[in-house]
């Protein structure tokens, strides 16, 4: 007969001995291969919860779901099989960690440890590489460096979807124009444009700047004045 405990246990000298348990037809939990007959017509006490076993006849895996009675609406323990199937190797997510190691993952399995590999890029360089610099723009895949010139900065070309070199015409270093006295406009970017201020008694023209005499006889207005040996 079993013990209360239902475990079977070696003496402690056939332990010493290594005496190994053999031919034992039936250990609850454990994987055993049965036809799809002998699997249907086996007791409930001989399987755990989420046990696997193997079907000969239907070639499959099937898992068992053990449902103890609760003796309110049943009274007695239940078992039933559903076919196993789980992935046979393939990484299903991976995780970056902005740095230079990739961490690749299998599928996340009740009741089994989740597999993962680690695989360090840190010795990669160029395009491909993982935490790294390039050493040179024209490792860049979007970045085209033929016909350079002194000079050339990079551009966007949206027809060819990569960058390019292109000479920018001009040099300098004013970052602002400011309207003096006299003078409105002015900016600190793009074009800017200065315009003369003008008041009282001046005339703008697109070809000069003018006194208005306020007549409209003497039109031309005065660009010099002689009293008595003075020039106004």
């Amino acid at each position: 007969m079993p013990s209360i405990s239902s475990k079977l246990q070696l003496t402690s000298a056939a332990i010493s001995a290594n005496t190994a348990l053999a031919d034992i037809e039936r250990i609850k939990g454990a994987f055993k291969v049965y036809t799809s007959t002998t699997l249907n017509a086996t007791s409930v006490n001989y399987f755990s919860n989420g046990q696997i076993v193997f079907v000969e006849d239907s070639g499959s895996l099937f898992r068992a779901t053990v449902v103890l009675a609760d003796y309110v609406s049943t009274f007695s323990d239940t078992v039933s099989f559903k076919e196993f199937s789980f992935d046979s190797g393939s990484f299903t997510s991976a995780s970056f960690d902005g740095v230079s190691h990739l961490t690749l993952f299998g599928a996340n399995l009740v009741g089994s440890d989740q597999v993962s590999m680690s695989i360090d890029l840190s010795a990669l360089t160029g395009s491909a590489g993982g935490g790294e610099t390039t050493s040179w723009l024209g490792e860049l895949l979007d970045v085209y460096t033929g016909s350079l010139d002194d000079g050339d900065v990079l551009t966007w070309s949206a027809s060819n979807n990569r960058w390019e070199p292109t000479n920018v015409s001009g040099t300098g270093d004013i970052s602002a124009v400011f309207a003096g006295d006299g003078l409105t406009g002015g900016g600190t970017q793009g074009s800017v444009v200065l315009d003369v201020n003008a008041g009282s008694g001046i005339v703008l023209t697109s070809d000069g700047v003018n006194i208005s005499t306020g007549s409209t006889h003497f039109t031309d207005g005065v660009s010099k004045l002689v009293i008595d040996g003075g020039e106004i």
